[in-house]
């Protein structure tokens, strides 16, 4: 009898505890929305681009991406030099205001695709996981759009990718 007062009052205190406990404030991963995702179609190298709009409360980062569809995912921009060449490098972050957006678009921010495991085609599907400082990860599909196959493009001297085909990124 003895245990079955224990059991029934450590239930009544745990069922008590649970209904006392705060409620989780709404995750920031709801706050980050993904649209309009599409990738260009490549052989080595490629570009996936979108529309990241925070309708969150606070300021939020994408700081990485990852896919199995390439070996190295970057985050990009490309930017017309003092020499009007137009050139693409590294960013270590792409900032989303709160309650603002960012979209990466050819000739400017994008996610790249350095070393494809193999040709992507009109109609294929790219699974890609974003990264947010705040919101975490996110899986999202791009798919393979026709467009202007890619181009070279400069690296600003990046040695380790070397030349990459980027051509269609200033369209």
């Amino acid at each position: 009898m003895k245990n079955f007062i224990y059991l029934t009052v450590i239930f009544i205190f745990s069922v008590m505890a649970a209904q006392c406990s705060p409620v989780a404030a709404p995750s920031q991963a709801q706050a980050v929305i993904v649209s309009d995702i599409f990738a260009r179609v490549t052989t080595e190298n490629g570009a996936v681009y979108m529309t990241l709009k925070n309708d969150g409360q606070s300021d939020d980062i994408l700081v990485g991406a990852k896919t199995d569809a390439a070996k190295t995912v970057e985050l990009h921009e490309t930017k017309m030099d003092e020499n009007d060449v137009m050139r693409m490098q590294p960013v270590p972050n792409i900032p989303i205001p709160a309650g603002g957006s960012v979209t990466l678009q050819p000739g400017g921010l994008h996610v790249m695709l350095i070393d494809m495991q193999k040709e992507l085609a009109p109609g294929d599907k790219i699974s890609l996981t974003l990264t947010f400082e705040k919101a975490g990860p996110m899986t999202v599909e791009a798919e393979v759009r026709e467009g202007t196959s890619m181009g070279q493009m400069d690296h600003g001297g990046s040695e380790e990718h070397g030349e990459h085909d980027h051509g269609a990124e200033h369209n």
